[in-house]
């Protein structure tokens, strides 16, 4: 296992010293294990696969295999597609082109009771978009 680690290693292009800081493993550890001095525990094979996932696991543990997992094409999950049905379009007239804003300069008029109780009509529904676009609805002449 000591050789695959060393391929491993070669592999990465790093130095043993990088390679021991990427795995998140003590440098002497991985020295005495370079070494022969010790064997690597558990936890650093982990370490090992856990931040090399294309390397093939029986490869480093056996010596089976190749080094790298092949790598399948993904598959996608069937979503099933819902399925929508159209919304009737509201009747609406087409939205006029904006007008130019003119400020009203003219003194303010003064609404008595009178005008209150007068019988109003709806003459325009204006709806304002955040896309800066309108709609504007009346009644049908």
């Amino acid at each position: 296992m000591v050789e695959r680690i060393r391929q491993l290693i070669e592999y990465t292009g790093l130095s043993s010293s990088q390679f021991a800081d990427r795995i998140e493993v003590p440098r002497a550890i991985l020295s005495h294990i370079l070494s022969g001095r010790n064997k690597p525990s558990l936890d650093v094979i982990l370490k090992v696969i856990g931040n090399y996932r294309t390397i093939n696991p029986d490869w480093l543990l056996l010596g089976e295999g190749e080094m790298l997992n092949k790598i399948a094409a993904p598959v996608a999950p069937e979503i099933p597609v819902p399925i929508v049905e159209p919304i009737p379009e509201a009747p609406y007239q087409a939205a006029e082109p904006m007008r130019e804003k003119v400020q009203n300069t003219a003194a303010p008029q003064t609404i008595t009771m009178a005008d209150l109780k007068q019988e109003k009509t709806v003459k325009q529904i204006v709806f304002f978009y955040t896309d800066n676009t309108f709609s504007v609805y009346g009644p049908e002449s």
